[in-house]
């Protein structure tokens, strides 16, 4: 009766970000940015939000093939634009990684690292095993000189190094990481690797 009524597309909103109905959310985003419900850095967040856990469903919804090929179509669903948002490109790789599409994981995170380096998206790069670690490695080394304080960065460098059997360098990029900021991750990392030397 009221289609558009702020109050009543706000609580629409409300209800379906409550129910985890994300599509719908997304189906609404057009009435909520043509009737300005929502201030635009709150509406731009709440996309970012409803296209991520998009992806996130897409990928949950079936395994192997059939989840890979869900997530390929969400991932299409998006923009040009969309697709370069950091926040949505580490959503999309992560569902990537679970489902063992490892290789194309590494190919979008490199691929969007090169066009914005972005901190997060580097943490990730450490954790996909890409068709070529040596590659893998040299492409992370590259990001060192103009991110040489990045904890995430160096942690990730820790992980390239021991997926290529370089246990001294590992061990100094994990210790580096550590010296910049304190992370469980790379205290793990840097434990498993001195237990695991001779």
């Amino acid at each position: 009766r009221h289609p558009h009524n702020v109050q009543v597309l706000r609580q629409l909103q409300r209800l379906h970000q409550q129910r985890g109905e994300w599509s719908e959310v997304i189906r609404l985003l057009p009435e909520l940015r043509k009737d300005k419900v929502l201030p635009s850095s709150e509406l731009a967040e709440l996309e970012r939000r409803a296209w991520g856990q998009n992806l996130s469903l897409a990928a949950r919804q079936e395994d192997g093939e059939v989840g890979l090929q869900s997530l390929n179509r969400a991932w299409q669903q998006l923009t040009s634009a969309q697709r370069q948002e950091p926040q949505l490109v580490l959503a999309y790789a992560e569902q990537l990684r679970q489902l063992g599409a490892q290789v194309e994981a590494e190919e979008v995170l490199r691929t969007a690292l090169k066009r914005h380096y972005d901190s997060h998206l580097a943490r990730l790069y450490g954790l996909v095993r890409g068709s070529d670690p040596a590659r893998q490695l040299q492409t992370a080394e590259s990001w060192l000189k103009d991110h040489p304080a990045d904890p995430s960065l160096l942690l990730t460098l820790g992980r390239l190094c021991l997926q290529n059997s370089l246990w001294g360098k590992a061990r100094d990029y994990l210790e580096s990481s550590l010296r910049v900021q304190r992370n469980p991750e790379a205290c793990a990392e840097l434990a498993r690797l001195l237990a695991a030397l001779p």
